[in-house]
């Protein structure tokens, strides 16, 4: 099923920049001001509610441990987080592809069910409300068919590479109504799930809307 996204275009900026920096992330792109300490910049959304899910995943995407929003001054309104110096190369990269587009966002077209990248390879781990919906859906036989790491109960992965999901069957989810919570709240889209897409068929094929 085709849906169209509307993804933050990364732009990076000089630190004397930082005002039109500041435009393009309350538009609703992603900016990187580079500066000694490179920081990202992005919408933090109204007062009291949560980060806007593209700004959310953006911060997620670079794994930084230190982000706050900022309360005063021209960038009021918006979050920073560190971009650490493992991930400016790969920030680089999303920057370059994204000089392709006009603008702060853009959408883009994606069609999961001809993808199923983010099924491929990754750690869903298991909750107590997943193991819950398990059981109440009458999958109960699901709860055998579980793997362990480090104490942490995972949907099991195929032996055999790339490492599917063992429940994608013909690029599709087989349990997909009573899905863990991680596959449910996994946005497409995001720089995660471009991520997975070029991992596995060596592309992250953003056509226009």
């Amino acid at each position: 099923m085709k849906e169209t996204v509307v993804r933050p275009l990364w732009r990076s900026f000089e630190p004397s920049q930082l005002r039109a920096a500041v435009r393009h992330a309350k538009a609703g792109g992603i900016s990187v001001v580079k500066e000694r300490q490179w920081q990202m910049l992005g919408d933090a959304g109204p007062p009291g509610e949560p980060l806007p899910l593209m700004v959310d995943w953006a911060i997620r995407a670079i794994e930084t441990a230190r982000w706050a929003e900022i309360t005063d001054g021209v960038a009021k309104g918006l979050v920073q987080a560190a971009v650490t110096r493992d991930w400016r190369e790969r920030v680089t990269e999303w920057i370059a592809r994204d000089a392709a587009f006009e603008g702060p966002t853009a959408p883009f077209v994606l069609d999961c069910e001809t993808c199923g990248a983010c099924c491929v390879d990754n750690a869903v781990v298991l909750d107590a409300e997943d193991l819950k919906r398990f059981r109440d859906g009458g999958r109960a036989d699901l709860l055998k068919r579980t793997s362990r790491k480090n104490g942490v109960r995972l949907l099991p992965l195929a032996r055999e590479k790339p490492r599917p999901c063992i429940h994608l069957k013909e690029l599709r989810c087989s349990i997909y109504p009573v899905r863990p919570n991680m596959c449910r709240d996994f946005p497409a889209g995001t720089e995660q799930c471009l991520t997975s897409r070029e991992d596995l068929y060596g592309h992250h094929d953003l056509p226009k809307a």
